[in-house]
């Protein structure tokens, strides 16, 4: 069985308790992770601010080239990280091959562009000459989540890195081994020991660990109970925490839209990653006058995407990460069901070796501002008089889907919702320019293009002055 160390201050260490990995496809251990303990956070945190000392006194230009070796080990290393990631973690490898680890590699490539053309700043005043410098917070933590562990640290470490903080990275423990391997490429890399660093454990003993030392700044993926926990944890030594939280995302559908791409985006984002996706929809609205057929078609579709091995080319939905997360889904969905809600298609676990739920599509008969995490879609349809408070009492603002010709329309919903990210007549249109991230209880703050890079700056004021400042003679003595 692999064994799987963790890494810090730029050693490779393993701790005397484990944490079997299950692959979710055929419920099998495979390997295996180690949770450390206090002295290896403390071990950590002090090779960590060491390393940040160094670093933040390189160059933005010396910074890059970093950025881009890292971007380039991903890359070089793409096939091995892919399969750890999908083995552990159940999604189909295309999606590990094609779309996570690739963006989380050009969100390094993007930081080390950003970084060769960003100059600070200088004014020029009446009393003199004003610097803004860009200084870091110090010792960034990380979480990631077990859904795309690669994307989101790239999403998050590369600006974090590209702004001079060192990482200490707490990877899920359902979602480590990626991340893990790829301690081992960046270790042959010349950069200070300590820069980047990759602690293993649960979220209630590690995580609670890292939340509760004091290291200067956290960015968070995960959900809102955890975070409420981090805050808590956090309460001796506060720090700026950076969060996406996820949330009930809606897709409207109204009777003027292009019904194939609807049908076909809707399938995507409800259902790609088994539905374990932040921005896949949760709830979609079908406008009355289509409502039906709509469904009908939909329903179609869904009967033909391919549950199985996730490393079947032909696979659309593998498998969900723990039986644990499997039972929770059954639960509420029977719940639902109970309440007066019609399942439409799938609805219950597959009977076979592994954690394999089918796409399932549920009818409501109000909207329910919830977020399965899971292969499910609820459903309803929807008059245009109710449209606008339908989207404002959601009290989650992460992603919004239109579907409509009617731009005017689209642009003023757009306007209007309090949400991070508008998706008009598209899906997962997104690159590492644009920024990421949601309102109200999806979270706070953004990851990725310029806005990415300044919430892991602390902007500094040097003003020289040349000539008389604001207060000499101010008493005239």
């Amino acid at each position: 069985m692999q064994e799987y160390k963790y890494y810090i201050g730029g050693e490779f260490k393993k701790g005397k308790q484990d944490i079997e990995v299950v692959d979710p496809a055929t419920e099998q251990v495979f390997a295996k992770i180690f949770e450390a303990k206090q002295e290896d956070l403390d071990f950590t945190i002090k090779k960590a601010r060491l390393a940040q000392k160094e670093w933040s006194r390189t160059s933005f230009k010396e910074r890059a080239k970093v950025l881009r070796q890292i971007a380039r080990v991903m890359l070089d290393n793409l096939s091995c990280l892919s399969e750890l990631e999908t083995k552990e973690i159940g999604k189909p490898l295309k999606e590990s091959l094609f779309v996570d680890i690739p963006l989380g590699a050009d969100a390094f490539n993007y930081y080390a562009s950003f970084l060769e053309s960003l100059e600070e700043e200088l004014l020029e005043s009446e009393a003199g000459i004003d610097f803004i410098r860009y200084e870091p917070f110090g010792v960034c933590g990380v979480y990631l989540p077990y859904n795309v562990p690669l994307m989101i640290f790239g999403f998050t470490c590369a600006a974090s890195l590209a702004a001079g903080n060192s990482l200490i990275v707490k990877p899920s423990e359902y979602g480590s081994l990626s991340v893990l391997e790829l301690a081992k490429y960046i270790d042959k890399l010349d950069i200070p020991k300590g820069l980047i660093n990759i602690i293993t454990g649960r979220g209630e003993t590690v995580g609670k660990l890292l939340s509760e030392s004091d290291i200067d700044i956290i960015s968070f993926t995960g959900s809102r109970d955890t975070l409420k926990k981090i805050i808590y944890q956090s309460k001796d030594f506060p720090k700026k925490i950076i969060c996406e939280l996820g949330g009930c995302n809606l897709t409207l559908v109204f009777s003027d839209a292009d019904k194939e791409r609807a049908l076909q985006n809707i399938l995507g984002s409800s259902f790609i990653k088994q539905g374990q996706m932040c921005i896949g929809t949760s709830f979609a609205l079908i406008e009355e006058s289509i409502y039906e057929d709509f469904v009908k078609d939909l329903k179609k579709r869904i009967s033909k995407i391919k549950i199985g091995s996730p490393f079947a080319p032909d696979t659309g939905i593998g498998a969900l990460v723990t039986k644990e997360h499997l039972e929770n889904i059954h639960s509420r969905v029977k719940e639902l069901k109970d309440k007066g809600a019609e399942i439409i298609s799938g609805g219950k676990p597959l009977e076979e070796k592994g954690y394999f739920y089918p796409p399932t599509m549920i009818r409501v008969e109000e909207v329910i501002y919830e977020e399965f995490f899971a292969p499910v879609i609820l459903i309803k349809s929807f008059n245009r008089k109710e449209v606008d408070k339908i989207i404002e009492d959601n009290p989650t603002g992460l992603v919004l889907q239109i579907w409509t010709k009617d731009l005017q329309l689209a642009d003023k919903l757009a306007r209007n919702a309090r949400v991070g990210t508008v998706w008009i007549n598209s899906f997962a249109q997104m690159n590492s320019q644009t920024p990421f991230g949601g309102t109200g209880k999806s979270g706070w703050g953004r990851n990725l293009g310029k806005f990415g890079f300044f919430e892991y700056i602390q902007p500094k004021h040097i003003g020289i002055g040349l000539n008389r400042s604001p207060v000499e003679g101010w008493f005239g003595i």
